[in-house]
């Protein structure tokens, strides 16, 4: 008999994801290099971990029951977990069964556990990133902060099934596992005092394994790839290539047919069980090298799915909580990672009232956000999007029609046709293949970036299968940029459409020529992954990485023409102002830097956030752009639950906005600059008044929000979440 350190790291993960601690299964997912082990998931049945333990049980029970002389002699029941890992400790509850002739025991002894039913629900079986060939090591765009929760009794727990990011192996329905011990299911998962280790530096206690593969939560983050994988080879050998299915129109690209679909479920909301079934809801963009901490096992932030949500009564059978809303967690669940509850008894940061944990399974609630009726967002001003079978990790509309483009941790990107007068909202989907033994193949790798170019004819890709691909609007594979060792993060073309930025966890970007595919230029100044990257002008630009530092550099330049350096922990995200004279930084030290070309010093350094900030942007005003009247502001996205939206000429904070209940991953600006639109792991999507920074109109989705974008006449807004679901919201006629 043997086993490794990643196979029992696989099932703790798998227990964790099952359980509902999906925060915490994916900051453990990073630390223990799940995605770099070679094992199958796809195989792994659900409950295994409590199975083995089971068999554990039984085992030991007979040995305990066994005397000297090999006779029968202590008949054991109900042995607990605790008592069988003690072997120099007698059970301290046993039901022995007296022989005749043998000593008794005392007869108020009782049985000391209850059973314990695992019931997969028909069509609840997750579809997590946590399986063989998914998608890429935990790539998913976030990180999360401290989670510390109390530990409560269930005797019930409802598990989803996990799947691999392939999901084509649904969990059987209805299997139940009988465990002759109580399930105690702790909520001191994943919590860990401070931030963790920085890039490259795994967990303490958490076993390394190799080869990149399973994918955790997928990508948008870019930031957990670049703390577990800093250096691996994640590219497979072999040229790439790619399908798409139509529509019903078959493409002459290697396209695979499927049949229309429209993908649209009406309205919003809907039962949390649909989303359940419909693909990952992993923890959002949770952990990324520097701040990997549990975001809040399953609480507020849609962290759960629908049959493992929590609820203020934590001895209630977690099947029963699919209704409870998501402001409200209990001491089992306490949401963490930035206004569900800190520590014990933290403040909630911009969520109002107190969420600690505590031991003992003490209960605290996340104050209820205080949101006007009136400004909720109606189902019927609600398109949700239904296709994607894992977390969507980022959205993007076209610049110059209706179209909303979206990447997934089901190796898909899909173009869905938004416009009035297709009621349908058909999709296209582009298959990311690899070319293995001479055929295509899923490359099964999270697609974490993509951009329209400027016109809007042609979209580009980016994935952890480590290529870069050009799409056509028609889903056609236009061309395929091979040249990464390794993880794509990000990905951008240039205003002019003749070129494509990218970034990379091998420590490089890349300048590539759109017309022809092929690399022009190779920038390798960084010493640790590269998580960012933006244009400055057609020939210049800025990246960012996990050692600090910021370097703008030239095509054509062979060392950076300026280097930026202050940040103490990984720069997460960089952004250029509209006239290219400022560069803004966010970071995992929780500043915000605003820099200059004349200056090797920050001009501003904005402390204000109590958690890391995960991005930036800027708005769509100032001198230059279409709105030259309205004054530049900053908008600045933390896990401390908050926005906020700064002055940058006089460096100080506008407005403060605070109705997130859970880390907030996503800001966009309106195309006047009058709103921005908020996306959190709350579920939720605000749309905030940036001259008084009220909140305007709210919409509640299905699952926690990755990005949040507008369409380029301002009246829609489009955000993809951690259940496979995309949405649309008309703010029209507001």
């Amino acid at each position: 008999m043997s086993f490794s350190s990643d196979e029992v790291n696989f099932l703790v993960f798998r227990y964790l994801q099952e359980s509902g601690f999906l925060h915490s299964a994916y900051v453990f997912g990073i630390e223990s290099h799940i995605s770099q082990s070679n094992l199958n998931g796809a195989l792994v049945p659900p409950a295994a971990l409590l199975t083995i333990l089971q068999k554990g049980l039984l085992y030991t029970e007979v040995e305990w029951s066994v005397g000297e002389d090999g006779e029968m002699a202590r008949p054991i029941e109900g042995l607990s977990l605790i008592d069988a890992v003690m072997p120099e400790l007698k059970p301290l509850k046993p039901t022995v069964k007296t022989e005749p002739g043998k000593p008794g025991v005392d007869s108020n002894t009782t049985a000391a556990s209850t059973k314990t039913e695992i019931k997969i629900e028909p069509g609840t079986a997750n579809a997590t990133g946590a399986g063989a060939g998914g998608a890429g090591a935990g790539g998913a765009a976030t990180k999360s902060g401290t989670t510390t929760t109390g530990n409560g009794t269930t005797p019930t727990t409802t598990t989803n099934s996990s799947n691999s990011n392939n999901n084509n192996n649904n969990a059987s329905d209805n299997s139940e596992v009988d465990s002759s011990a109580t399930s105690t299911v702790s909520g001191n998962s994943g919590n860990a005092p401070g931030a963790a280790p920085g890039a490259g530096a795994s967990g303490a206690g958490a076993a390394n394994s190799s080869t990149a593969a399973a994918g955790t939560d997928g990508a948008a983050n870019k930031k957990m790839e670049a703390s577990s994988t800093a250096n691996a080879n994640a590219t497979s050998t072999d040229d790439a290539a790619s399908s798409t299915s139509t529509n019903g129109n078959s493409s002459s690209n290697a396209s695979s047919v499927e049949q229309p679909t429209s993908g649209v479920t009406p309205g919003a909301g809907g039962n949390p069980a649909d989303a359940a079934s419909a693909g990952a809801a992993q923890a959002a963009k949770s952990t990324s090298g520097g701040a990997g901490t549990a975001a809040g096992a399953g609480g507020a932030g849609g962290a759960t799915r629908a049959t493992t949500g929590s609820s203020n009564n934590n001895n209630c059978p977690a099947s029963a909580q699919s209704a409870v809303p998501s402001s409200t967690t209990s001491g089992t669940s306490a949401a963490g990672g930035g206004g569900g509850g800190a520590g014990g008894g933290g403040s909630a940061g911009g969520g109002g009232g107190t969420a600690g944990a505590g031991g003992g399974g003490s209960t605290s609630v996340v104050e209820a956000m205080d949101i006007d009726q009136s400004i909720e967002i109606p189902e019927s001003k609600a398109r949700v999007l239904r296709g994607h079978e894992s977390e969507v990790f980022i959205c993007a509309w076209n610049p110059s029609r209706d179209l909303l483009a979206s990447g997934s941790g089901d190796s898909t990107a899909r173009i869905w046709d938004m416009s009035d007068a297709n009621a349908n909202s058909n999709q296209l989907v582009l298959r990311h293949c690899i070319q293995k033994g001479g055929a295509e193949v899923p490359s099964n790798k999270d697609v974490t970036s993509l951009d329209w170019n400027c016109d809007g004819s042609l979209l580009a890709t980016g994935s952890y299968d480590g290529y870069a691909r050009i799409w056509k609007t028609d889903g056609r594979l236009a061309s395929t940029l091979g040249q990464h060792k390794g993880p794509i993060f990000a990905l951008k073309w240039n205003k002019c459409g003749n070129y494509i930025l990218s970034a990379g966890v091998d420590k490089t970007t890349i300048i590539w020529d759109a017309s022809t595919g092929q690399c022009t230029q190779q920038f390798a100044f960084h010493s640790a992954p590269a998580l960012d990257v933006d244009w400055q002008s057609n020939q210049s630009f800025a990246s960012c990485s996990t050692d600090q530092r910021i370097h703008v550099c030239r095509l054509g330049m062979n060392e950076p023409i300026k280097t930026f350096r202050g940040h103490t922990n990984e720069v997460n995200a960089i952004k250029w102002c509209p006239q290219g004279q400022l560069l803004a930084s966010c970071s995992d030290d929780m500043t915000l830097k605003i820099w200059s070309m004349t200056r090797d010093r920050c001009c501003h350094d904005l402390q204000a956030h109590s958690k890391e900030i995960y991005t930036i942007k800027w708005s769509p005003t100032g001198p230059g752009t279409n709105n030259p009247n309205t004054n530049l502001i900053l908008a600045s996205a933390s896990f401390d639950s908050t926005v906020r939206l700064w002055d940058v000429e006089r460096g100080s904070c506008i407005h403060t906005l605070t109705k997130h209940t859970e880390p907030v991953y996503s800001v966009a600006f309106s195309p006047d600059g009058k709103h921005l639109a908020s996306g959190s792991f709350d579920k939720c999507v605000h749309i905030w008044s940036t001259q008084t920074g009220q909140l305007v109109h709210s919409y509640k989705g299905t699952g926690g929000i990755f990005e949040v974008c507008w369409n380029s006449k301002g009246t829609k807004v489009g955000a993809s979440a951690s259940d496979g679901s995309v949405f649309v919201l008309d703010l029209r006629k507001f």
